[in-house]
């Protein structure tokens, strides 16, 4: 498993009406907004730059939507898809809260773990348009018998082939 890296830097992003701002933040590109205030603080994706224009938004918003409502599912935290105030949508993961005999380092770590999950699902995520063809091949994988890489006939004179395509010879 690969390393993850990422940072949590303090935003200074106005129109964020929230006494605590962070932002989670890889390679110059903002994913997540931590909003709140010591104990609890709620946990969504970023649907802008920072001011400063150092770090941009996650360019692929529709990709950082579908991997925060799997982090949500896999937390059973019932993720919500919101509506910012220029109308663009974001989702709200999830409250965190430290609790009042959690030590930091404890706090810390669980944060760090599901803010890596976040990102090992972000970088798993396939493209609905590439899905079916992915869907289809590991159906080829399954059905096919031996390693020549041959067309597997399904029925009716429809055979698929080893990328995934489909023909119909009936």
């Amino acid at each position: 498993m690969e390393d993850i890296t990422f940072e949590i830097l303090q935003s200074k992003k106005t129109g964020l009406n929230s006494p605590e701002s962070y932002i989670v933040v890889r390679e110059q590109t903002g994913f997540l907004r931590i909003l709140g205030d010591d104990p609890q603080w709620e946990l969504m994706t970023a649907t802008a730059s920072e001011d400063h224009g150092r770090i941009k938004v996650c360019p692929n918003q529709l990709r950082l939507i579908e991997s925060a409502l799997r982090l949500g599912a896999e937390f059973e935290t019932s993720p919500s898809v919101q509506r910012d105030w220029a109308g663009r949508e974001y989702v709200k993961i999830c409250v965190i809260t430290q609790h009042k005999n959690q030590k930091d380092k404890e706090f810390n770590s669980e944060l760090s773990g599901a803010f890596s999950r976040f990102f090992e699902i972000y970088d798993s995520y396939t493209d609905v348009r590439y899905r079916a063809r992915d869907e289809m091949i590991e159906l080829y994988n399954d059905l096919s018998t031996g390693d020549l890489g041959g067309e597997v006939y399904l029925s009716d004179g429809v055979w698929l082939g080893s990328d995934g395509s489909l023909f119909d010879r009936g």
